[in-house]
């Protein structure tokens, strides 16, 4: 009996350890979170209206002097300032630019770290601060030689809102080219917001519907908010829930069985006098030295947790001591709840019964308490699984079926971390460069080779026009590509045949089969023969449903504003580094430093940004399965334990009139593994439904494994008969004469 206690403490110490070390992580993680939200709130300005053009395609007619007139004559009204995005050349040596007003700097918050604010009557620059080596420098920017007066303190810990700025050259607004945006600050937050609607209504009224005021806090709110939701309402804060109440269960189940073993010690104290209220405090006087033990074990615990944490999902979770004292209260009370019931029942037992060892309503069915945990355990391995498999399958909708050894090295400006402000071009690929791959030792590593220019240009069919790009192919590229044929055959050479995508098939031949009928491209007319299924979005190298492919021959050659892109797949054996060898290979036969090196973009490279969010929330919970699995296990181990406890002389008469110990053991097992099953069963369930709102509340395509959660269901049974195995079986050994000596 008391090595079975120690073991059910231990199960108890590891339940509140893991509960403490969860809550302290994730408290501290929803803390730091919310103290940089208010931060960044704060430097951004709380009293700033940004008004700027919302995005929708057409000519955009900005507002001018006359709104600039009107919103200085609001309420709290205090200054405003002008940007307008100079942007980059993609295949040039080129600055990313911003022309600025005079007083942006300080009303936007960003801080000089050496010089000052360009003269607006000047030929003068003030630069981000990864371009610091410029300040001094004369440099060539938009046309216009300028002279670098001032480097800003870095604002790379400011979020999105700020990407372009810590490398980005700012000119005077006298030389401005392109759609303004308006930076209008106020008194107060409550002014400025009280200046949303006028502001609104008087756009609308003057025939500038296509730009919106929106408070500038917001840009950088939303983003950190999402962020909160995705990782912490999406996924921790359900996971430490189910923690909590996992571990509520092996407590509770912990404090019954004590009470139990005390029965015939609590009833001589009631007898010789004893009230149950003295009973009832003892027991809860000691469950507040089990949360001391916890929150011992759960600190160091939460250390590890939070360097994980910063590793995996990049937010900054150490502890704080808000979140220990939150956690202690939370752990405190969790403990008092467990073990008030029991002790509650304990001391209502009848003296006399409870001296002698007898007790009444005993709970003896408590075998849901540990399917609970099991059913949560298996909800959150299966919402990883299917978060997981969602992440892989939007970017294959994305970017299209590249293959994971597929690279793409592309003459396109990818929309990257750093391409839209490095200053150099983008290295414009031609056929000789592939030529000159295929013949070189690196082919050897390669399973397949392709060449493909891209022209973006207008296509009209019998009902419908599209602006699209035209891709001049030589084989393999369809198959690297990814591009899956729907109907008819690919082209043949020298018949001008073309491949349409279904999104473009479906506009151009809105009234009819498309195969056979003709379409109009590059001056020329082109036979369709196919309909190919490609990526959902234009990237570097895809083929995407909106495109239109052809033959290379067929075309004559590169035309006049084509663009290369070179396409591989390595060979399963080829070295480490090979793709990045291609991409110096290339790189050195230009070797131009006005150009940036060639690089290769693989499926991941060119994901959306939602793949990382999708696969953060699969870490979370994977993290989470793992310590509920583990606390449904032990909890089923404490739970059998009881279950042999309270049939202890059951077995001892099944094995007195001959039941084998093999026997009692399958019985004893038996309606854990059935219960087992249909937890996992239940589990598996919960989780593809919790996966599908987690996708879909992120707006990307929801898949699920479907051969894996079934494994996932199936496997249950072995998961619970791990744990509950070895306290059956030392049940199943008790020899009968001492089992039926028990009380």
């Amino acid at each position: 009996m008391l090595k079975n206690m120690n073991i059910r403490s231990g199960i108890t110490a590891v339940s509140l350890a893991l509960a403490a070390g969860l809550l302290v992580a994730v408290l501290a993680l929803y803390q730091r979170a919310q103290e940089r939200l208010d931060w960044l709130v704060e430097v951004a300005g709380r009293n700033v209206l940004i008004v700027r053009h919302d995005g929708a395609a057409g000519m955009v007619a900005p507002p001018g002097d006359d709104f600039l007139s009107y919103v200085s004559q609001l309420p709290g009204y205090r200054r405003y300032a002008l940007r307008a995005e100079g942007g980059r050349r993609p295949n040039a040596f080129d600055y990313y630019t911003q022309y600025v007003s005079e007083g942006y700097f300080s009303l936007r918050g960003y801080r000089f770290l050496e010089g000052r604010p360009p003269r607006q009557d000047a030929d003068e620059a003030v630069v981000g601060f990864g371009l610091r080596d410029l300040l001094g420098e004369m440099v060539a920017v938009k046309g216009h030689r300028v002279r670098v007066v001032g480097v800003l303190a870095s604002v790379a810990d400011r979020g999105w809102p700020d990407r372009v700025v810590e490398e980005a050259v700012f000119l005077p607004w006298r030389l401005q080219r392109g759609v303004p945006t308006f930076f209008v600050e106020f008194a107060s937050e409550r002014e400025a917001r009280a200046a949303l609607i006028p502001v609104g209504d008087w756009l609308e009224a003057h025939g500038y519907s296509g730009y919106e005021a929106v408070p500038l806090a917001n840009l950088y709110g939303l983003e950190l908010r999402w962020k909160l939701r995705n990782v912490l309402g999406g996924a921790l804060l359900w996971g430490v829930l189910a923690v909590v109440l996992v571990a509520a269960a092996n407590l509770t189940a912990f404090r019954l069985s004590r009470a139990l073993e005390r029965i015939r010690e609590l009833g001589i104290r009631r007898a010789v006098g004893a009230a149950s209220r003295d009973v009832l405090r003892e027991e809860l006087v000691a469950s507040v030295a089990w949360t001391a033990w916890g929150l011992g074990l759960g600190w160091p615990l939460a250390l590890v947790l939070a360097g994980w944490f910063e590793a995996r999902i990049g937010l900054n979770a150490r502890p704080t001591t808000t979140a220990a004292l939150g956690t202690a209260a939370g752990l405190l009370a969790l403990s008092l709840v467990a073990a008030y019931f029991p002790a509650h029942w304990a001391a209502r037992q009848p003296p006399a019964g409870a001296v002698r060892g007898l007790v009444s309503s005993l709970p003896q069915k408590r075998l849901g308490l540990a399917m609970l945990g099991l059913i949560l355990g298996v909800a959150a391995f299966a919402v990883q699984l299917g978060v997981n498999r969602s992440a892989e399958e939007h970017t294959r909708r994305m970017v299209g079926d590249l293959s994971s050894r597929t690279a793409v090295y592309s003459s396109f400006l990818f929309v990257g971390a750093r391409s839209v402000t490095d200053p150099r071009g983008v290295t414009p690929l031609t056929y000789a460069d592939y030529e000159a791959l295929l013949t070189s030792p690196l082919a050897g590593h390669l399973a397949a080779l392709a060449y493909v220019e891209a022209y973006s240009i207008p296509v009209s069919g019998p009902d419908g026009r599209a602006y699209t790009y035209l891709r001049s192919y030589e084989d393999p590229y369809p198959g690297l590509a990814g591009a899956r044929l729907l109907a008819g055959r690919w082209p043949e050479p020298g018949a001008n045949e073309a491949v349409a995508g279904l999104t473009l098939a479906e506009r151009l031949f809105e009234k009819g089969e498309p195969l056979g009928q003709s379409l109009q491209a590059l001056g020329r007319s082109w036979k369709v023969v196919g309909v190919f299924q490609g990526a959902g979005e234009a990237l570097p190298g895809n083929a995407a449903s909106d495109q239109l492919l052809v033959l290379r021959q067929d075309l004559g050659g590169t035309l006049p504003g084509a663009r290369g892109e070179i396409l591989v797949e390595k060979r399963r054996q080829a070295p480490e580094g090979t793709l990045e060898a291609i991409g110096r290979f290339l790189t050195e036969r230009h070797a131009d430093p006005k150009l940036a090196p060639i690089r290769p973009f693989t499926r991941n490279d060119l994901a959306p940004e939602v793949r990382a969010v999708l696969l953060e929330l699969a870490a979370s919970y994977r993290l989470l399965a793992a310590v509920i699995l583990l606390l449904a296990g032990v909890g089923l181990a404490a739970q059998t334990l009881m279950i042999a406890r309270l049939e202890t002389r059951t077995l001892g008469v099944r094995r007195a009139v001959g039941g084998s110990r093999i026997r009692v053991f399958a019985e004893l097992l038996w309606p854990l593994l059935v219960a087992a099953l249909l937890a996992g069963a239940v589990g598996t369930a919960a989780g593809a439904a919790v996966s599908y709102i987690a996708v879909r509340a992120q707006g990307a395509t929801w898949s699920l494994p479907w051969v894996q959660l079934l494994f996932v269901a199936l496997a249950s049974p072995l998961w619970a008969a791990a744990f509950a195995a070895l306290p059956a079986w030392q049940a199943a050994s008790v020899p009968p004469a001492e089992a039926m000596r028990s009380e």
